[in-house]
């Protein structure tokens, strides 16, 4: 029996899932660099699925579908490319338990420490804790208003490199998963994303930084090829 005839996912959804899923896989079928049977092959040998034509017909559906959504990614990259990036060194991340004694007692530390604005100092909130991104000369200071009991762990000698765009970023979908995907492809981890109205903040090792702020300045400001240049 196909796969199309069972009770379970079709040969088309299995194939779609396994592209969502390879990020590489769906930027050469954007870029059309997909030797389509070579990549039916692999899906197949993967997936287990039997199939091999249905699985290229996938494949090539998918494609079309890309092509169809190009005006929402031409969309995206005009917010990338009006962004402008910022970096800042030396930063530390302090994680605590998610309590509100310890938020208020973060936030009225803040209260003073945020009169200069030079300071960094952002919080994120989860379900069970609370980041905080600062400076590493404030980490003593946070330190003390969490408490030790509350404190989860900090991780020191990080960079956070921040994309600032236009306001037309927060109505338009997936700025923030395209420059994620950015510095996945490239192999640098982001130990925290933090996202707030216009500013999108991935911080990496110190060690990351320059290869992550190239990678995000290619997007932003794309290389052009010389103009006028006679052959």
């Amino acid at each position: 029996m196909s796969e199309e005839k069972g009770t379970g996912p079709t040969a088309a959804e299995l194939t779609r899932r396994y592209i969502d899923d390879h990020p590489a896989v769906r930027d050469c079928l954007g870029y059309n660099v997909v030797n389509f049977t070579a990549l039916a092959r692999k899906i197949r040998a993967e997936t287990g699925l039997a199939n091999q034509e249905a699985i290229e017909v996938a494949c090539r559906r998918y494609q079309r579908h890309m092509r169809a959504d190009r005006p929402l990614e031409m969309r995206v990259l005009d917010v990338v490319k009006a962004s402008r990036l910022e970096i800042r060194t030396r930063v530390a991340i302090v994680t605590a338990r998610n309590d509100w004694d310890v938020l208020g007692r973060v936030l009225e530390t803040g209260r003073t420490l945020l009169a200069d604005r030079r300071h960094l100092l952002q919080l994120l909130q989860g379900p069970g804790a609370v980041t905080i991104l600062c400076e590493e000369d404030l980490v003593d200071l946070v330190l003390q208003a969490i408490g030790r009991r509350s404190t989860l762990g900090v991780n020191r000698q990080l960079s956070a490199v921040t994309v600032r765009s236009p306001e037309i970023i927060v109505e338009t979908p997936g700025v923030l998963a395209f420059l994620a995907g950015a510095l996945f492809r490239a192999g640098i981890n982001s130990l925290e994303i933090m996202s707030v109205y216009t500013d999108s903040t991935f911080v990496v090792r110190e060690a990351d930084v320059l290869h992550a702020f190239r990678v995000l300045s290619e997007l932003v400001h794309p290389p052009t090829s010389e103009a006028g240049e006679t052959p």
